[in-house]
């Protein structure tokens, strides 16, 4: 009966004796079908020993690769690009928050020198028991309210107007040789208005302490804005230069589109001329993988278009599903007078980043004058007068306070560090006009590099068009084989294309230029 439970248990148990027995096989199964699997490509070593054929079988039977479907289409010009950058870029959109965020601190530091309204009561009062039963206990009590309109004013002190109300009562113990002992009752009320000015007149008692947040925060709205300009400078630029891109990316496509064209006529030629027996084979091959070679480099301009149009899309800020189709089909080319020192002037009085710099330099020094301020001696005065309504009875105050910070290591400690900070920002605009004297050069250089390239590939584009109609010509007449035609293809393409590259760039380092000098030219 054990035996034939045991049974039992481990036929119906994946881990009994059938199950482990089945194992190997399985694991036979799942090695052969990952060994399988992995020969469905190939490892990839020397070229010489590739197995093309079967390197064309799996090109052919790949599974059909799925384009990035689109949502969307826009379709802008240069000026519309442009336009859709500076307003949807979030790079832009980020600071133009920054720029809000800062305007909207300057209203707040204002509110410093707001009025407050405050109104406040209090009442005091005591009492001493008498031990004569005579006499009354002891008391007085005093109760006072007002309505009080304060007010900090620019000099550092600040101002208090109001209506009030006080009353005071007393109840005390006389002593009179004649009389003896005796109660006596005094009772004043007042009601009437009141003003009350304090202000320090060394420490603290200067407008710029007393406005320093507010200006610090112009300043900080100065610094944002010119950030947000220099965005703008760098955005525009990107957005020109990812659109020339793309004009460039869609010219490059017709250029290897012309050499497939050659290239069929060509095949058709060596073709006919092979049949006729008047070339070999070889020229039929040598076609054919001009063919080829041109195919692959169409593949690469295509994919060089769908990358710009990506660039271009990312700087406008676009949904990545959107499709983004470019109107302005041709690169202006319009060379520019070169005006080095010009440009360095302009860029020094235009550049935000030195504009930014300067309003930092402002702040920092009014920093500097604020820490020598706690440096000085504590000297406030303040006075009040409260005059009754019937004008007859009044109260007043008045008052003088100085103290001398002994030592005053802390002070002397924030003016050092203040004028350490003036130092710095110093050297940073130094810095920054070098700088900004080096951008601009560099970019001269890149245009007269960009016009020299443009002149050059422009007589070996002419060359390598007139050497192309030649060898077809030759070819034609059986003076030449095909190989003369292919190469002078491939020199035409190559020649064609770094001449597209070159006005590109020339259009692209005008684009730049534009920024590095603060505008358009």
């Amino acid at each position: 009966m054990r035996e034939r439970r045991m049974a039992k248990r481990s036929r119906s148990r994946p881990g009994g004796a059938a199950g482990w027995a089945a194992l190997p096989a399985c694991l036979f199964l799942l090695v052969g079908g990952l060994h399988a699997e992995k020969l469905s490509g190939l490892d990839v070593g020397r070229i010489s020993d590739l197995d093309l054929k079967a390197l064309r079988t799996i090109i052919d039977d790949r599974a059909e690769i799925d384009e990035p479907g689109t949502t969307g289409f826009r379709s802008l010009s240069l000026e519309e690009a442009v336009k859709t950058a500076l307003e949807e870029n979030l790079g832009l959109q980020i600071v133009a928050v920054d720029v809000a965020s800062s305007e909207r601190q300057i209203d707040v530091s204002k509110s410093k020198f707001h009025p407050v309204a405050a109104v406040e009561g209090e009442a005091t009062g005591t009492r001493r028991n008498e031990s004569s039963p005579l006499l009354e206990d002891q008391a007085s009590d005093l109760q006072e309210a007002q309505v009080v309109l304060r007010q900090e004013v620019p000099t550092g002190g600040n101002v208090s107007f109001g209506v009030g109300y006080a009353r005071e009562f007393r109840n005390e113990v006389v002593t009179d040789q004649a009389n003896g002992d005796f109660n006596q009752t005094n009772l004043n009320e007042i009601a009437g208005l009141g003003i009350e000015v304090s202000q320090p007149l060394l420490r603290g008692g200067r407008t710029y302490v007393a406005r320093q947040r507010i200006l610090d925060a112009r300043y900080d709205t100065e610094v944002r804005r010119a950030e947000l300009k220099g965005e703008i400078l760098r955005v525009t630029a990107e957005t020109k230069a990812a659109y020339y891109q793309v004009i460039g990316a869609g010219r490059q496509i017709e250029v290897v589109e012309q050499a497939l064209i050659r290239d069929s006529e060509l095949i058709r030629a060596s073709s006919a001329l092979f049949d006729a027996g008047r070339v070999s084979k070889v020229d039929l091959f040598s076609a054919e993988i001009s063919q080829s070679n041109d195919r692959a480099r169409l593949a690469t301009a295509q994919a060089n278009l769908e990358v710009a149009q990506n660039a271009l899309r990312k700087v406008i800020g676009l949904p990545v599903n959107v499709d983004v189709e470019v109107t302005d089909t041709t690169i202006p080319f319009w060379p520019i007078q070169m005006d080095l020192k010009g440009w360095v002037e302009r860029a020094i009085d235009m550049r935000p980043e030195l504009l930014a710099l300067q309003s930092e330099r402002a702040k920092i020094e009014l920093a500097v004058k604020v820490r020598k301020n706690e440096k000085l001696p504590g000297l406030d005065v303040k006075g009040g007068f409260f005059p009754g309504f019937d004008w007859k009875s009044y109260n007043y105050n008045a008052g003088v306070s100085f103290d001398y910070p002994l030592g005053n290591a802390a002070a002397q400690g924030r003016l050092d560090q203040a004028r350490l900070a003036e130092v710095k920002i110093r050297h940073e605009i130094a810095r920054a006009r070098r700088d900004i004297e080096l951008e601009v050069r560099e970019i001269e250089i890149r245009l007269r590099e960009s016009l020299a390239r443009v002149e050059n590939l422009t007589a070996a584009v002419t060359s390598a068009r007139e050497k192309r109609e030649i060898a077809r010509g030759r070819f034609e007449m059986g003076l030449a084989n095909n190989l003369d035609i292919t190469n002078a293809d491939q020199e035409l393409i190559r020649a064609e294309t770094l001449l597209l590259e070159a006005l590109v760039d020339y259009a692209t380092n005008i684009a730049l230029l534009e920024s590095r000098v603060g505008g358009a030219l």
